[in-house]
């Protein structure tokens, strides 16, 4: 990947009509900041990103922010494709989730919404830090890049964004 973006899923109830973590709804605070982070978004993202989401209703309502914000100030020409996947799920593991991402054509941009403590663990993993350090706040993302220099990957850190900032 050249581009790596975390989003995690903003604000949501504490439980949910049917008492499953999976069902949990964003709040009202929730969706206004998935708005938020989605209108600063769809500013820097190119149009082929590649877009993966847990199947958590929590992911699912912050990534459809994404397209909610790109139809009404149309400024893409086609919605984000969304592909939910096991791979963001709260069952997953940092090391699923960057067996697929390192595994996957480096010069592509990909989007992935989901938990803490995993997606802080594969920012940490990718940037060599200890796998606690990183701590995603709910709503932010972290946006990685991947430099090649001599025939070596680097990852480094391009940008934190939150929807209070």
């Amino acid at each position: 990947m050249a581009n790596l973006i975390l989003w995690r899923h903003a604000d949501a109830e504490e439980i949910s009509f049917g008492g499953k973590d999976i069902d949990r709804p964003l709040t009202k605070s929730g969706r206004k900041d998935a708005a938020k982070m989605a209108k600063w978004l769809n500013k820097y993202l190119p149009a082929n990103t590649e877009v993966l989401c847990s199947p958590a209703k929590r992911c699912v309502e912050t990534a459809a922010s994404l397209n909610d914000v790109s139809n009404q100030k149309n400024s893409r020409g086609n919605p984000y494709e969304l592909k939910i996947t096991d791979l963001l799920s709260v069952d997953s593991s940092a090391e699923i989730i960057l067996k697929k991402i390192t595994n996957d054509d480096s010069s592509k941009t990909m989007l992935l919404i989901g938990h803490q403590p995993n997606l802080g663990a594969v920012i940490s993993k990718l940037l060599g830090m200890n796998e606690s350090a990183c701590v995603v706040k709910k709503g932010a993302v972290w946006w990685l890049r991947q430099r090649f220099t001599n025939g070596a990957s680097q990852t480094y850190l391009f940008t934190v964004q939150h929807p209070d900032y």
